[in-house]
């Protein structure tokens, strides 16, 4: 058959039509994908989407080849069974047309036309003159295409176009062959099929390839969709444990047991949560034994957990039990240990409310921090506040137990600014973060000098530009201290100035209201 005929073209526009349109999956998927893309997308329709693209592509590809085998089986069968009837038709012919017999011709021409499929046959002469013919006829375009190809006394040419009946369009195809006597072309002979069988064929079988290509799609993606979300549901779970994790919930265990690698990462997980649990169980206990500013600091960088500091500028506070060791000759060791904690625990919170930090416990004697680890450009202020505080609540706290007639305390206060080191201080087995300096020696001396529920700093802390005006205080004694050749003069601080004073009270009530202060209101 020749390349160029209409009915083949047709054919082959439709079977390109239907690649391009198999082409342009991946591109679609890939716009879909990009639409996609900024808003969460299950890995379970990914998975999906991809297995519907791996079948789609498949059963294309399978349709493409079963379409073009089955377009050319026919093709095959047609232009066999062609080739049989109009060879058994020029030999038939042969001794009629020697003979001139027209009517057995034309009997010849019409008996061609009982055949299934045949709708036009024509014996020519030597010189194409139509001797008879029955049915459809070629155009002479046609017809010279014919002549053409049957160059050779044994060929057979053929040819299809687009008839046109009672304003119907249908595919033919014309089979042409001479008539040979004793190696002389006597005439020609010509049957015409109908070609639409063919074409018929071929829509049948792109149909049923194309539903079920459509039909496997369907239960592709649904079994993918099915198969992706019981695939990803660990996934699914390890992402909510991720969740989880991020939450501060490290309680949260797989109880699954798996034998694949999703299972060895559940494993994992569990392990990891173990991990992050301990750890977090040692950061609690560790920001108990130290302040929680220092155990940040100390965790945030473990590398450079080493002896050493460096010299800052920050205050201390002291706050020292006034006749503690009297009042220790009185109590059982588990009364006292009772009474400190109530105490320091008040201390320890009025010491947070102004951004500083409980430094150590010495026995009946708090110290208190300011400015570091943390910087604080009102670590002097705050150090003032957090002492006036501290006995406003330890007053609150003595009215109360008076009230349920238990012992009261009294504690001595002092505070003071200035340079100092602060740093790890100790050994490389046992160090300590700490503060040491002649300004922390001062505070501490400071705090001998104070009578009881009395605050005490010094006149130079006192002349600090950052607490002109804020203080309601009066003058100390001027004294002399161990190692110390000048006097030190002292200052008493009495209250805080507005609107430090209002400050204060919110802080101070807001430590009354702790659920630990509630059973003792």
């Amino acid at each position: 058959m020749r390349a160029g005929s209409p009915t083949l073209r047709t054919a082959r526009d439709a079977t390109t039509r239907f690649i391009q349109q198999i082409a342009a999956l991946p591109s679609r998927a890939a716009q879909l994908w990009q639409r996609l893309q900024p808003s969460h997308f299950p890995i379970a329709y990914k998975l999906a989407l991809t297995i519907t693209l791996v079948i789609s592509a498949g059963m294309s590809l399978l349709g493409m080849v079963v379409v073009d085998n089955q377009t050319r089986l026919l093709r095959q069968q047609m232009a066999q069974f062609g080739q049989a009837l109009i060879s058994q038709m020029a030999e038939t012919v042969k001794e009629p047309l020697l003979a001139g017999d027209a009517l057995t011709l034309r009997l010849a021409a019409g008996g061609m036309m009982r055949h299934d499929g045949v709708r036009g046959a024509v014996i020519y002469s030597d010189d194409l003159a139509p001797i008879a013919s029955a049915g459809l006829t070629p155009p002479a375009t046609q017809l010279q295409q014919l002549l053409q190809q049957s160059t050779d006394s044994a060929a057979i040419a053929a040819v299809e176009w687009q008839s046109q009946e009672r304003g119907n369009t249908s595919g033919v195809i014309a089979f042409f062959t001479p008539i040979v006597v004793r190696e002389l072309i006597t005439g020609y002979v010509l049957l015409t099929f109908d070609h639409s069988q063919l074409s018929q064929a071929q829509r049948d079988t792109l149909r049923a390839v194309t539903t079920a290509t459509l039909l496997m799609v369907l239960l592709g993606a649904v079994a993918a969709i099915l198969l992706g979300q019981r695939l990803s549901r660990p996934i699914n779970d390890l992402m909510d444990a991720s969740l989880q994790i991020s939450r501060g919930n490290y309680s949260f265990r797989f109880a699954e047991r798996r034998n694949d690698e999703l299972g060895t990462l559940m494993q994992a997980f569990n392990t990891m949560s173990d991990g992050l649990l301990r750890k977090e169980q040692v950061e609690q206990v560790f920001s108990r034994y130290v302040s929680p500013k220092v155990a940040r600091e100390v965790l945030s960088d473990l590398a450079q957990v080493q002896l050493g500091g460096q010299h800052v500028e920050a205050s201390v506070l002291f706050a020292d039990i006034a006749g503690f060791t009297a009042l220790s000759e009185r109590l059982t060791p588990q009364e006292i240990s009772t009474l400190l904690n109530d105490y320091f625990g008040v201390i320890a919170e009025a010491a947070q409310a102004y951004q500083g930090h409980v430094d150590k416990y010495m026995g009946d004697c708090a110290m208190l921090v300011f400015g570091v680890p943390e910087p604080d450009a009102e670590h002097t202020l705050n150090a003032v506040c957090c002492a006036v505080l501290i006995q406003r609540l330890i007053g609150e706290l003595n009215r109360q137990r008076e009230t349920s007639g238990q012992i009261p305390l009294h504690f001595h206060v002092s505070c003071n600014s200035g340079m100092m080191l602060a740093g790890n201080m100790g050994s490389h087995d046992r160090m300590d973060y700490t503060v040491v300096g002649d300004a922390v020696n001062l505070a501490s001396r400071l705090s001998t000098v104070a009578e009881a529920d009395q605050i005490i700093i010094s006149k130079v802390m006192y002349n600090l530009p950052i607490l002109a005006g804020k203080l309601i205080s009066r003058e100390h004694d001027t004294i002399r201290l161990r190692g110390k050749q000048q006097p030190v003069a002292t200052v008493e601080v009495l209250d805080l100035a507005e609107p430090l004073r209002s400050q204060l009270e919110q802080h101070y009530h807001h430590i009354l209201r702790q659920p630990q202060r509630r059973h003792t209101a």
